[in-house]
C-alpha cells in the first residue's frame, strides 16, 4: 500500500468467495466486529455479491492512485448496480463502504480522501435513498464521520466551544436517525440492530464530549485556583458506556485530562501577563547564490511573486538587526540581510476570537531564510491564561486545526499553509526550489517579559524562575508542540519538565532560556529590553538553520549521484577532471560556510558565541552536522576514485607517447647506423654482394635488439 498514511490492513487480498445468500447473512457477526473497526464477516458478505469488485472499493481508500471525485463516483456507481441485483445487495454495500471510512479514519489523517469517497457514496445513492430503508439511515451515519472529523479538527484546535457545539450537532443528528429507525417497517432485523448499534454508540459518544467541552470551558473561564465542582459531573459521565467499542479508548484521554485538571485545580498556577510570541518557518533556496538572493532584482521579483498569493503591499527593506552581529575582521556583518513586510494577518478563531498578527520574510545573506509571524501576549495582544498559551503555540504549528486566516485578498486554513505559499511565491520567483528541514519546519518563540503566579488563596506575585519551573503551566511551556492531540489541554498530563537554562552560565540569576524541539521559551524579567532583543535575534537564528543542512545534504547527494552515473560510463579525461573540480567546489564552498557559522567572528562578544553553541547544542545542530558530514565523506569517496581514474589515464596517456618517442628515436638509431655503414662503403669502395649481405643482416639484428629493449622497458614499467 505504500505510505504510511494508508496503514490500514485490507483483507480484501484474501481468494475469491463463492457468491452467498444475502438473506443468510451472519448480522451479529458484523456488529460484533464493527465495534472493533474490523469488517471480515462484512468482506465476505459483500465478496458474495456476484458483480461487486470489493478490491475496487478498498481502492478508494487504500490505492496508490488517490481518487477523484469523479473516479470514485464512477467505481461506486458500477459497485452499486451490480449490488442491486441482490436482495439487501445495496445496504451491505453501504455499510461496507461505511466501515472501511471508519477504519480509514481510525488509522490515518488522510481525511480528505475519506471525505472524497464519502461525497461519491452520497452522490451514488441519492435517487436509490428515494425508496425509504434502512439505506438512507447507513448513508446518514457514514456521512457523520465528516462532521466527526471536525470535532477531531476542535480539539486540534484546542477549542471547547468548537468541540461543544461540533458535538451536539452530531447527538442531534443521530437522535434524528434513531428515530427514523424505529418508525421503519420491514428491513433485515439483523441489520436494523446494527444501524441500531451504531446510531447509540455515536451518539453516546459525542454526547459525552458534550460534557468534556462544558467542564473544560467552566475551568478556562474560572482561570484561578480554586475548587472545580463543575468537573465532577464530567468525569463521572466518562466512566460508564461505550464497553468494547473503540470509542471507549479515546474517553480515557479525556477522562485522565478531567481528573488531571480536578487534581491540579486548587494549585499554585502560571500566567503570561506580557510577552511576544513568534512563529517562524524556515526555508533555504536551491538554485540561487544566498547572496544574490538578497541583490536588489531578486528581492523586487520575491515582492512581486507574493502579489500573486494575494499580498499586493509587501515592501522590502534592509533588515533591521542588532550590532551584536557586527565583525571586527570585516566590514559586512556576519549576519545581514533583508526583511520584506508582508501585510498583516487576521485569524477568526474556532471560539469566534479575531486575533491580529504582524508578518515578514527574512532573506539572510547566508541562505537562512525564514518566514516570521508574531504578535503580542497580554495587555492588548492574547490572553495570557494557560488555555490561551496553550492554543497560541499550537496555532503556528502543523498540528493546529483549522481556523481562518486572511490577509489582504488571500485566505487560508493554517498558518503553516499560509507560510508555504508565501515561500512558494518567493522560489517561484526567484527560479529557486524551497527547501525545508523535515524535523524543524516550524518553530515557536514565547519571549515573556512579565510571568506571574496566581495562588489559591487569591494572591497574584511575580513568578520567579524556579516558580515557573515548578507551577503549575511548566508542562506546557516546557515541552514542545506535540503533532497530535488526545484532548483538550492535554498538556495538563504531560510529565514534569527537566528544564535545562540555556543562560545558566551566560546569563543573570534568575533569566530563563529553555529549548525543545519545536519551542522556546525565555523569561527575563530583571533585564533591559535591549539586552532580550539581543537573546531572542539569537534564538530565531539558530531555529532557522536547519533547512540550510539539508539543502547541502541535497546538493551533496545530487552530485553523488551523478557522478555514480558518470563513473558507470567512459568519460574523457577532461570531463573527469572537471567532476573533480565540481566536487572540490562544492564541498569548500559547504565547509566555508559551516565555519563561518561556527565563527567567533559570527558575533561580537565571546559571551555571544557561548549562547549561540548553546542554542545550537539543544537544537541538535551536532546530528546535522553528522549527517552532511557522512555525505561529503561519501563525495571524497568519490573524487578519490575520480583522481585514480585521472592519474592512471594520464599515465597510460604518458605511457603511449612515450612509446612512441622511443619507437621514433629506435628508427632513427637504426637509420644512423645505416648512415655510416653508407659511408664506410663509399670511403673505402666496398663492392662485395657478401659484404652487402652481411650489412643488411646486422642493421636488422641492431633494430630487433632496440625494438626488444623498448618493448621490455615499456613492461617494466
Amino acid at each position: 500500500m505504500g505510505a504510511a498514511a494508508d496503514r490500514l490492513i485490507m483483507t480484501s487480498t484474501s481468494p475469491h468467495v463463492p457468491a452467498v445468500d444475502a438473506s443468510r447473512v451472519d448480522w451479529a457477526a458484523i456488529q460484533m466486529e464493527w465495534r472493533d473497526r474490523e469488517y471480515e464477516a462484512l468482506f465476505q458478505a459483500v465478496s458474495g455479491l456476484e458483480g461487486v469488485a470489493v478490491d475496487a472499493i478498498d481502492d478508494l481508500l487504500v490505492g496508490a492512485a488517490r481518487p477523484t471525485n469523479e473516479s470514485a463516483r464512477a467505481a461506486l456507481d458500477r459497485a452499486f448496480a451490480a449490488a442491486a441485483k441482490h436482495e439487501d445487495g445495496e445496504l451491505m454495500l453501504a455499510l461496507y463502504v461505511h466501515g472501511r471510512c471508519l477504519e480509514k479514519w481510525e488509522r490515518t489523517e488522510d481525511y480528505e480522501r475519506i471525505r472524497t469517497v464519502l461525497r461519491a457514496l452520497d452522490e451514488a445513492t441519492r435517487v436509490r435513498r428515494s425508496d425509504g430503508g434502512l439505506l438512507p439511515l447507513v448513508v446518514t451515519l457514514a456521512t457523520v464521520i465528516v462532521d466527526a472529523m471536525g470535532v477531531e479538527d476542535a480539539l486540534s484546535c484546542s477549542c471547547p466551544v468548537a468541540l461543544g457545539e461540533r458535538s451536539t450537532a452530531i447527538v442531534a443528528l443521530v437522535e434524528r436517525v434513531l428515530a427514523q429507525e424505529i418508525e421503519l417497517e420491514g428491513g433485515p432485523a439483523g441489520a436494523r440492530a446494527l444501524v441500531r448499534s451504531d446510531a447509540e454508540t455515536t451518539r453516546s459518544y459525542f454526547d459525552k464530549l458534550t460534557e468534556v467541552a462544558a467542564a473544560v470551558l467552566s475551568f478556562v473561564e474560572e482561570d484561578a485556583p480554586g475548587p472545580a465542582p463543575y468537573l465532577d459531573h464530567a468525569v463521572q459521565a466518562l466512566e460508564v458506556g461505550l464497553e468494547g467499542d473503540v470509542y471507549e479508548s479515546e474517553l480515557r484521554a479525556h477522562r485522565a485530562c478531567l481528573e488531571a485538571l480536578q487534581q491540579r485545580a486548587i494549585e499554585s498556577r502560571l500566567r503570561v501577563d506580557a510577552g511576544e510570541l513568534v512563529y517562524l518557518y524556515p526555508f533555504a533556496l536551491d538554485g540561487v547564490d544566498q547572496k544574490k538572493a538578497v541583490e536588489r532584482d531578486s528581492v523586487d521579483r520575491a515582492v512581486a511573486g507574493l502579489a500573486s498569493i494575494g499580498l499586493d503591499s509587501a515592501a522590502a527593506h534592509e533588515l533591521d538587526l542588532n550590532d551584536l552581529w557586527d565583525r571586527s575582521d570585516a566590514p559586512e556583518a556576519g549576519y545581514a540581510g533583508v526583511a520584506i513586510e508582508l501585510p498583516s494577518v487576521t485569524v477568526e478563531t474556532t471560539a469566534y476570537e479575531t486575533l491580529s498578527f504582524r508578518s515578514e520574510v527574512r532573506l539572510s545573506r547566508l541562505g537562512n531564510h525564514h518566514v516570521r509571524v508574531w504578535s503580542r501576549v497580554g495587555g492588548e495582544g492574547l490572553d495570557a491564561g494557560l488555555h490561551t498559551i496553550n492554543q497560541a503555540l499550537r496555532r503556528g504549528s502543523h498540528a493546529m486545526g483549522e481556523e481562518q486566516l486572511r490577509s489582504e485578498s488571500g485566505s487560508w486554513k493554517k498558518f503553516p499553509r499560509y507560510a508555504e505559499d508565501v515561500v512558494g511565491a518567493i522560489a517561484t520567483a526567484m527560479s529557486a526550489t524551497a527547501v525545508t528541514n523535515p524535523s524543524a519546519r516550524f518553530h515557536a518563540v514565547l519571549g515573556a517579559r512579565s510571568i506571574s503566579v496566581q495562588h489559591p488563596d487569591g494572591r497574584i506575585t511575580p513568578a520567579s524562575a524556579d516558580e515557573v519551573e515548578r507551577s503549575v503551566g511548566a508542562s506546557l511551556l516546557f515541552h514542545p508542540v506535540r503533532h497530535l492531540a488526545t484532548a483538550l489541554d492535554e498538556w495538563i498530563r504531560y510529565p514534569a519538565p527537566s528544564v535545562r537554562n540555556l543562560l545558566a552560565a551566560e546569563g543573570y540569576a534568575g533569566d530563563l532560556v529553555v529549548r525543545t524541539d519545536n519551542t522556546t521559551v525565555n523569561f527575563m524579567s530583571d533585564s533591559p529590553e535591549w539586552l532580550i532583543d539581543e537573546y531572542e535575534e539569537m534564538i530565531e537564528f539558530v531555529a532557522s538553520l536547519p533547512p540550510l543542512f539539508t539543502l547541502w545534504e541535497r546538493q551533496a547527494s545530487e552530485l553523488a549521484r551523478k557522478l555514480d552515473e558518470l563513473l558507470s560510463e567512459q568519460q574523457s579525461i577532461h570531463d573527469l577532471h572537471g567532476q573533480e573540480l565540481s566536487i572540490l567546489a562544492l564541498e569548500q564552498s559547504i565547509r566555508r560556510q559551516l565555519a563561518m557559522l561556527h565563527s567567533p567572528a559570527l558575533c561580537r562578544t565571546r559571551a555571544q558565541r557561548e549562547f549561540l553553541d548553546a542554542l545550537s547544542n539543544a537544537a541538535g545542530m551536532a546530528a546535522l552536522e553528522n549527517g552532511l558530514e557522512m555525505r561529503l565523506t561519501l563525495l571524497a569517496d568519490r573524487q578519490a576514485r575520480i583522481s585514480a581514474l585521472v592519474r592512471r589515464t594520464r599515465q597510460e596517456q604518458d605511457d603511449r607517447r612515450s612509446g612512441r618517442i622511443e619507437i621514433v628515436l629506435g628508427v632513427l638509431a637504426a637509420a644512423s647506423l645505416a648512415g655510416v655503414v653508407q659511408w664506410v662503403n663509399d670511403t673505402f669502395g666496398v663492392e662485395s654482394r657478401a659484404w652487402h649481405w652481411g650489412e643488411a643482416l646486422m642493421l636488422l639484428a641492431i633494430t630487433l635488439a632496440i625494438t626488444l629493449y623498448i618493448v621490455s622497458a615499456r613492461r617494466s614499467r
